[in-house]
């Protein structure tokens, strides 16, 4: 079963929330990224590293995070269980078009638990565990189609490549009951795509949309905040602030999305008017560093001339030597402030009274 489903497990956060987008989507060519590639490239190195096939290290940060989560997996299968590495599921009965395909599912007959593992080697944005529907449809796709009968099932992603309040691992455990309820939800949100006023909903997750670029809902949104007034005084509406810092990702993700989508067509020779494709601004390299450092070398040039040496960072040591090795000789130092929603897990900081006031003296 290679093939995508258009209400598969990877985007139901985006059709669950916006059921307009999938019909939006039809027939928009799926852009590639060098980010997606890589993406892939680490999801099959991981596969082959849990079939026993091992791991090529042409790509040290990749490796890295790929035997972080191979070794997660691995670690958490006991004699008597059963792993399933990039299972393919179908849950068809449920709803037309639903299947998909879990990066890691573990099965424990000892303790009627179900393990659904999710790799993310992205490092931009944060995936939360808890109530992830997407796991859900995983977890759901291993409960229908293997015929197992656990208890609870734990829901885990391992992302190693991106910082997060609880670290690179976590995980959500649940009854196995809860998946019934999800059974009826995915039934509804996918019923909703299908109607033909299926609404067109901007948010968060329309920065993986592939209409993002042409959605009308998506824009007005955007053209709205953009016309928001703010005064430098404190007479501004702090509710109007709210919301347009609500919306900023919103708007990000438009704009993202139309730079995405112009560049394709150009590329497809429909240029958009008023533009041109140019060729990126050249950067010098060696044609070969052998080569070039037996010339240096040959003309008299010193090795620390033309060789730099660095310390590893911390966590490519901790990595190499384990925790605890290497506490007295770190400091962890915040390099300032950013502005975070109160959901946010991180405590509140004072701002810098020098800054404070001189916005009231200003």
């Amino acid at each position: 079963m290679t093939a995508h489903s258009k209400i598969g497990a990877s985007s139901m956060y985006r059709w669950s929330m916006c059921p307009g987008s999938v019909k939006a989507s039809e027939g928009i060519e799926s852009r590639s990224s060098k980010y997606a590639e890589e993406g892939t490239k680490a999801h099959d190195m991981a596969a082959d590293f849990l079939e026993g096939k091992g791991v090529a290290a042409d790509d040290e940060v990749m490796h890295e995070a790929v035997l972080e989560y191979g070794y997660f997996v691995r670690d958490h299968v006991d004699p008597g269980d059963t792993l399933l590495v990039e299972h393919q599921f179908d849950l068809t009965k449920i709803h037309a078009g639903c299947f998909g395909t879990a990066d890691a599912v573990i099965w424990k007959p000892a303790t009627k638990r179900l393990m659904v593992i999710d790799f993310k080697y992205g490092a931009g944005i944060q995936v939360e565990v808890t109530d992830n529907p997407q796991l859900m449809y995983y977890a759901l796709g291993a409960l229908v189609t293997c015929g197992f009968s656990p208890m609870t099932v734990e829901m885990v992603i391992v992302q190693p490549r991106c910082a997060h309040p609880d670290g690179p691992i976590r995980s959500q455990v649940i009854d196995a009951i809860d998946l019934l309820d999800f059974k009826t939800d995915l039934k509804d949100y996918a019923l909703a795509t299908e109607k033909p006023d299926a609404p067109l909903v901007p948010g968060s997750w329309c920065g993986f949309c592939p209409a993002a670029g042409t959605c009308p809902s998506l824009q007005n949104k955007a053209q709205a905040v953009a016309k928001m007034e703010f005064s430098p005084v404190l007479s501004y509406d702090p509710a109007k602030l709210k919301l347009a810092l609500d919306s900023r990702e919103v708007v990000k993700a438009w704009l993202k999305a139309v730079d995405e989508f112009a560049y394709a067509e150009a590329e497809a020779g429909r240029t958009p008017p008023g533009y041109k494709l140019v060729a990126k601004r050249a950067t010098r390299k060696w044609r070969n560093e052998g080569d070039a450092m037996t010339a240096l070398q040959g003309k008299g040039v010193a090795t620390s001339a033309f060789m730099e040496t660095a310390i590893k960072s911390p966590a490519q040591l901790e990595k190499l030597l384990g925790k605890g090795f290497i506490d007295e000789l770190v400091v962890a130092e915040s390099s300032g402030h950013t502005l975070a929603p109160e959901s946010d897990k991180r405590p509140s900081v004072k701002p810098n009274a020098k800054e404070e006031f001189s916005v009231v003296e200003g």
